[in-house]
Formats: structure tokens, C-alpha cells, sequence
């Protein structure tokens, strides 16, 4: 048996026994926010953007006004198949979408205490989309906006999923000569539109 063989033996020999997550009492919590205006702030303080749209094609044209040369785009929005340049059914290899410019992509949960975004692998065609594209749109309803992680934990327990991300913002880092820079290694913009 090997040194590493020996430690993870160890390891697995004094495992501390289970323990029941703690019950935490979301009422407590309540301070009455106005959800969007919450979720809007904490988003444009981590450097995204949030626009209200009425439709899917309120937003493609939103977008398309915002961002008008763009040549690479994707939308799993329903009705937006006119939007599209790329069939993802065609791409075998990821990279090959390494020039993607715009995705649009739905979500079914957001949290205003920190503006994050929930995207789950049933809207994700691949998952390396939303940390490749160069411009990531998400759309939401009003009515998906959660007040803290606490809820928004809660309303993800009952669901059955291989792969889950909140997003909060493009890309950032702080770390290179102590500067804010966008799009470090990652989207460069996030969009949120807010369905009505």
C-alpha cells in the first residue's frame, strides 16, 4: 500500500458522522424589498444590465439594436429560430464554438440579495456555452425572482438535475494590478431581460 492509499484509508476511517442541515426560518428574513428593484441594483453593481421586455421579440430586437454586428448567435428561446446562425445539432466539438458572440437563454430562478441567475442543464444545449459566449442574455419572469439564496435553495431541493450554475455578472477579476477588468476569462457582457 502506497502513501496514498495509507492517507485516504485514514481519511475514510474518521469520517465524522452525518449532520442534519440546520432549519433556517426564511420569515426572518422578510424586510419587504421590492424584488425587482433589488435584483436590478445588486446585477448592475457586479456589472451586468437589466431591461424589461414584454415578448421574446421585444428582447431579440433589444438585442439586436444593443449589439448589431454580431455574427455568431444562439437563442433557446422558443420562436427565435430566425435569430440563430449557428445548429447546434451540427456541433460535435465545443470549440468549435469559440467565436460565439451572443446567447440567450432562459431561467426559471434569479435572487435579488445578490442578482445571481439559475441556468440548469435542461436549457443549457452544452454546458460550457454560458462561460464561452462573449455576450450572455438571460430572460426571466418577475415572478422568479427570489428574495435570498435561503428561498431560492429551497425552491431547488424537490429538482432532479445533473448540473446547475448561478451566474452573477460577466466575467471579472480584481486580481491583475489591483484593477477591475470585464471579460477577463469569460463573458464580456450579461444581459438580463425581465419578461412581464
Amino acid at each position: 500500500m502506497g502513501s496514498r492509499e495509507k492517507i485516504l484509508t485514514k481519511i475514510k476511517a474518521n469520517k465524522p458522522e452525518r449532520l442534519n442541515l440546520p432549519h433556517i426560518d426564511t420569515a426572518i428574513f422578510n424586510e419587504g424589498l421590492n424584488l425587482v428593484e433589488e435584483f436590478t441594483k445588486k446585477v448592475e453593481v457586479v456589472g451586468g444590465h437589466v431591461y424589461q421586455a414584454k415578448s421574446t421579440k421585444d428582447i431579440i430586437t433589444q438585442i439586436t439594436k444593443m449589439l448589431p454586428d454580431t455574427k455568431v448567435n444562439f437563442s433557446t428561446l422558443e420562436g427565435t429560430s430566425d435569430f440563430n446562425t449557428v445548429d447546434l445539432n451540427s456541433i460535435k466539438n465545443p470549440h468549435e464554438l469559440e467565436d460565439l458572440d451572443i446567447l440567450i437563454l432562459e431561467s426559471q430562478l434569479a435572487v435579488a440579495e445578490n442578482g445571481a441567475v439559475y441556468v440548469e442543464d435542461q436549457s443549457l444545449p452544452m454546458r460550457v456555452l454560458p462561460f464561452i459566449t462573449k455576450h450572455l442574455v438571460l430572460v426571466l419572469s418577475k415572478e422568479n425572482i427570489e428574495p435570498y439564496m435561503h428561498q431560492a435553495y429551497q425552491k431547488l431541493a424537490d429538482k432532479t438535475t445533473d448540473f446547475g450554475v448561478f451566474i452573477s455578472g460577466p466575467s471579472k477579476t480584481a486580481d491583475i494590478e489591483q484593477s477591475l477588468v470585464i471579460g477577463a476569462h469569460g463573458a464580456l457582457s450579461l444581459t438580463v431581460f425581465l419578461l412581464e
